[in-house]
């Protein structure tokens, strides 16, 4: 039958289920032993027990024998910063010599050092980069991502940014949403108040490249009162809201993005007790980045608070070149247990079905029949393994709308 595939033979399949989890429920995965897929025209059909699988099997499906192995949904990651060129190696190194964030950026490093080279490559150039950088990701498990632009700060390289998102939507398998983040840092030679409008300005014409607005929300960048002005104009033209905040200090963002509807808060390194009651009092989703953590040696966001309180928790790589030059998902998922404290259901639904709610997306991030047979098949019998080999890569198959898409 065209486009049907049966995975004979895991020793794993492994998902949540639903749209969003908290709580409690952020544990729960089921977990089918010795198992088969199949899925038609791209959709999961059926899952589990090997005879009821084969016995809805139509015509000659594409076969994987999946012994030994761990099926799990394709990966979500819902914050990364994928599209710019250059690199911030030699920033890398001074951070080694006890440089910090604020020194780095009042010599020209930092941001505004990326948006210098992103500013000029070509569309053809940073399209080649990310290209390369989309198929590590994949080759990592990821099967739906976010990219912001916000490393051009005027419109025409802002817009260069999310054509290059749009395009490599339609060239390779990972489903990508744009996210619109002019307001990432004030461009040289201008002032705030001055940059904001601008911002205002282009909206008209990013509303129609992109499916979010966000902002640093941070006293040194973009403060409480011009992320409003920003976020609230940006909701008028029909974007979604995302936000920074909490990163380097409570900042004021977290209850500014509750009370606007953000779809989802980033960072919360520094979120208090109250800004974790508000955020589990509410819709939004708190992406917590641990690859930030881990490289610029800061402290870890309180995930465990986070989760018993209530809040919907997801997992990002926040891949970028300054503060998390990572792709890799499964090291997410290591870093959420072993410094957040997440058990390896509860990250990698966090990974998974949370990230997808982060996206505004209801139809990826499980194995459930009806649903897109986005998956990873990982090279362990046990999918708490993935944690357990911190570091490595298990993924030995990536499977996007049921069609094998990558394999070792």
């Amino acid at each position: 039958m065209a486009n049907s595939l049966l995975i004979r033979n895991a020793a794993q399949i492994v998902t949540g289920q639903g749209s969003v989890l908290r709580g409690a429920a952020l544990k729960q995965v089921q977990v089918h032993a010795n198992a088969a897929l199949y899925a038609e025209n791209g959709a999961v059909v059926a899952l589990g027990d090997p005879n009821a699988v084969e016995a809805v099997v139509q015509g000659k499906p594409e076969e994987i024998d999946a012994s030994g192995k761990t099926v799990i949904p394709g990966f979500v990651d819902p914050h990364t910063h994928a599209v710019f060129a250059g690199s911030r190696v030699d920033e890398f190194v001074q951070k080694i010599d006890g440089a910090t964030y604020a020194e780095i950026a009042a010599k020209g490093g930092g941001i505004l050092s990326t948006v210098a080279a992103t500013r000029g490559a070509t569309k053809a150039q940073l399209k080649e980069l990310t290209r390369a950088r989309l198929r590590t990701a994949l080759e990592h498990g990821t099967t739906t991502m976010e990219i912001k632009s916000g490393y051009g700060l005027d419109l025409e390289s802002e817009l260069k940014m999310l054509e290059v998102i749009e395009e490599l939507r339609a060239e390779q398998p990972i489903d990508l949403v744009a996210t619109f983040l002019g307001a990432h840092a004030v461009p040289a030679g201008s002032a705030r108040a001055d940059y904001l409008k601008r911002l205002l300005e282009m909206l008209p014409s990013i509303a129609m490249k992109a499916k979010f607005c966000d902002a640093f929300c941070d006293a040194a960048y973009f403060p409480v009162p011009e992320t409003r002005t920003l976020l609230a104009r940006a909701k008028e033209h029909g974007l979604g809201l995302q936000l920074h905040a909490g990163q380097f200090a409570r900042d004021g963002g977290v209850a500014l993005g509750v009370e606007l509807g953000a779809r989802a808060i980033s960072h919360l390194d520094f979120a208090d007790d109250a800004e974790i009651a508000a955020l589990s009092a509410s819709p939004t989703a708190a992406i917590l980045l641990p690859g930030v953590s881990l490289f610029g040696g800061s402290a870890f966001p309180p995930a465990r608070k986070l989760v018993d309180a209530g809040a919907v928790v997801a997992l990002a790589s926040n891949f970028n070149p300054g503060s998390c030059p990572s792709l890799s998902m499964p090291m997410m998922v290591g870093l959420a247990c072993m410094q957040m404290k997440l058990s390896p259901a509860e990250a990698l639904n966090a990974a998974t079905i949370n990230a997808a709610y982060a996206l505004g997306l209801d139809n990826v991030g499980s194995i459930e029949t009806g649903r897109p047979a986005d998956l990873a098949i990982l090279d362990v019998p046990d999918y708490r393994m993935v944690p357990y080999h911190f570091g490595m890569n298990p993924v030995v198959a990536v499977i996007k709308k049921g069609r094998p898409v990558w394999q070792r």
